[in-house]
């Protein structure tokens, strides 16, 4: 995901003589910003606000997200009194005020005193998934499709997304580890994901050796859930991800879904 681009200050709020303390002279300075540009929210690689203060005195301050757009504010977090002129690296976790998975889209993020004006930290683009393989790769073609027939009669039932044996496999979405098994007729080792806030399962087959996590295990997006490999049927293949997709209980094609990610 691309690396957000830090904005040059000062970024200036200047009020005239005699109003209260908590509307005085209150400025970004230096370089801020908001990293990374685009994030899955609660990831292994947290979104952070980066920005230092001038301001009389150390002091709290608020933080909003607001979709752009609407205006509409999804997350308020409160500061305890920071030092002034210093370095701060505040992260957010990408959830909602209730503690949700914030939605897809595109927000802006400000920054200010309590009961002062806000300015803009800059903007940010949630994606609701990352992609299950981090690191180069590709298909098998018609074969390696959702419904693709099979010579026993079966038609395949996910999609098959090729890359190094060993490469990581990270988890698409925050959410529960449904299961962890071994099959050694068909998926060889595999690792079934629950999406948080969502009536979808994601099923992990072939995995060099069994996923590092057990039943029941909530884990972030991007979650290392095990490596590209060749166990169960695939001993023959190429190093692939057999990647399946339930909503539901119902399968569906997961290569739409992937090329969205």
């Amino acid at each position: 995901m691309a690396a957000a681009l830090f904005v040059s200050g000062p970024a200036r709020a200047a009020t005239g003589p005699g109003l209260p303390d908590n509307q005085a002279t209150f400025s970004l300075i230096g370089k801020y910003g908001v990293t990374p540009a685009d994030a899955v929210p609660s990831s292994v690689d947290p979104i952070r606000f980066h920005f230092r203060y001038d301001a009389p005195s150390a002091t709290r301050l608020a933080i909003r997200v607001n979709r752009l757009g609407s205006g509409k504010t999804i997350r308020r977090i409160v500061t305890g009194r920071l030092k002034r002129d210093r370095w701060q690296h505040l992260p957010w976790d990408g959830r909602t005020q209730r503690g949700r998975l914030a939605p897809s889209g595109k927000y802006r993020v400000l920054l200010g005193r309590i009961g002062g004006p806000f300015f803009s930290l800059g903007r940010i683009r949630i994606h609701g998934h990352l992609f299950p393989v981090d690191g180069p790769h590709g298909t098998r073609g018609y074969i390696g499709e959702f419904g693709a027939p099979r010579v026993d009669g079966r038609t395949h039932e996910g999609f098959d997304i090729t890359a190094a044996c060993r490469t990581p496999l990270v988890a698409v979405r925050a959410g529960t580890i449904l299961k962890k098994a071994f099959d050694p007729e068909l998926y060889g080792n595999y690792v079934v994901l629950k999406g948080e806030g969502e009536r979808r399962t994601y099923k992990y087959s072939h995995l060099i050796r069994p996923a590092p996590v057990r039943k029941g295990q909530k884990v972030r997006a991007g979650r290392r859930l095990g490596s590209v490999g060749q166990t169960g049927n695939a001993a023959g293949t190429p190093c692939h991800l057999h990647f399946e997709v339930r909503a539901r209980g119902m399968l569906l094609d997961p290569k739409p879904l992937l090329e969205s990610w």
